[in-house]
């Protein structure tokens, strides 16, 4: 019986090789293995023409510098100097602040009139928590104050667009909205929006 299991029929394809009475049959591999081995051996050739050979596509340094130029002419990021920074005015402007202020859910923390609530503090009196003139409220937004819940919003906003939402938030001083919540914070001794 055992020599029937180890006799080998004239359909099996029997290779030359034998290693201690064991006799190895020639499996070749499905047909879609092979043509996806044969699909990446080509692709691969085309990789390396393109990048190397013929040095048409950029390497991975330089692929990043366009990305990160790209990104940042998409959200026109660009670094304000603090220094000369003054608050907007015009209707234009505030509107366009107001909308940011909207959009990045500012009114979960700080109310849709800037009244406050249990999280965040009220925006329309002369009380202030981190300070009351563009630069400081600019420097909240722009980076958040993780201690008190505050999200930085740098990676999401243009200096441009935090500039304006920051010139949005001094000008809701003195509005009075309903509901206001207690003052926090010291009262600012400088103009608002200086």
């Amino acid at each position: 019986m055992s020599e029937e299991k180890n006799k080998v029929t004239e359909h099996d394809p029997v290779t030359d090789h034998e290693y201690d009475g064991i006799k190895e049959l020639d499996n070749p591999p499905p047909r879609w293995i092979m043509l996806l081995f044969y699909i990446t051996i080509g692709w691969s050739i085309l990789y390396g023409a393109y990048f190397f050979w013929l040095k048409q596509g950029d390497h991975q340094d330089a692929e990043y510098v366009k990305k990160s130029a790209q990104h940042d002419e998409k959200y026109h990021i660009t670094a304000l100097s603090t220094d000369d920074m003054v608050a907007f005015t015009d209707e234009a402007a505030l509107t366009e602040g107001k909308e940011v202020f909207t959009a990045m859910g500012c009114m979960a923390c700080h109310g849709l009139n800037g009244e406050g609530n249990a999280i965040g503090p009220n925006l329309t009196d002369n009380y202030w928590i981190n300070g009351c003139n563009i630069k400081d409220v600019f420097n909240v937004v722009k980076n958040g104050v993780p201690a008190k819940g505050m999200t930085p919003f740098k990676s999401q906003l243009s200096d441009e667009k935090i500039q304006k939402v920051a010139s949005y938030v001094l000008s809701l001083v003195g509005t009075n909205p309903a509901n206001a919540k207690a003052p926090q914070g010291e009262e600012c001794k400088e103009e608002s929006n200086s």
